[in-house]
């Protein structure tokens, strides 16, 4: 009897687009991490930037999809995020972030956590140990990420910049973490990244990441 080979593994690479179709490649055999590249010159970017520190919606919350828009605006307004148009605008694309999300994982139920950034978070070369996460920058620099075939040499220097190796998530960008949780993933398996280091900068992020609640992180 002839034996068949076995198709060689898959290997870990980055998908961008322009458009948010781009977003369902995450769920393709070897694709660690994709990003729906958006311009930063959304409607609401100038109203965002010119928000004071203590109005910019913070929060942490597990939400289902269908709440997902008054639960935004739940947050908006403890956070004293002033009403209009454009916090209109800006809480719509946070929900259809979480309906697009919830549609690639295949739940109805999100863990949501908007973050304001001023320090050094998450400053070391890292993975994620979860099936899968979103992070949008709404304001601010974005996530630094190594491609894969660096991502060894980041984790051995993990206080090292990289950066003129590394690239950069631009305000604005969708993107999607395949983490050592998502089903087949090996322990070292997924797009090292980590936060921009601006303490001392003056410079202020707002940024939304989004996870699988923890009861449902084990069902990938």
């Amino acid at each position: 009897m002839t034996s068949m080979a076995e198709p060689p593994l898959a290997q870990p690479s980055v998908q961008t687009g322009t458009t948010p179709d781009v977003l369902h490649h995450i769920t393709q055999p070897g694709n660690d991490l994709v990003v729906w590249q958006r311009s930063n010159a959304m409607p609401w970017t100038a109203w965002l930037n010119a928000l004071p520190l203590d109005a910019l919606p913070v929060g942490r919350v597990e939400l289902q999809t269908a709440e997902a828009l008054a639960v935004l605006h739940e947050i908006c307004n403890a956070s004293g995020t002033p009403m209009g148009p454009m916090r209109d605008l800006f809480t719509f694309d946070m929900a259809d972030l979480i309906g697009r999300f919830a549609a690639i994982t295949g739940t109805d139920a999100v863990a949501l956590r908007m973050d304001v950034v001023t320090g050094n978070a998450c400053r070391r070369w890292h993975r994620d140990c979860l099936p899968l996460r979103m992070i949008c920058t709404y304001r601010g620099p974005g996530t630094w990420w190594v491609p894969p075939a660096l991502a060894p040499l980041a984790l051995d220097h993990a206080d090292d910049e990289l950066e003129s190796q590394a690239s950069q998530l631009q305000t604005g960008d969708v993107a999607l973490f395949k983490g050592c949780g998502w089903a087949g993933q090996t322990h070292d398996a997924g797009t090292v990244h980590r936060s921009p280091r601006i303490e001392g900068t003056g410079l202020v992020r707002l940024v939304l990441v989004l996870d699988l609640p923890p009861e449902k992180r084990s069902n990938r």
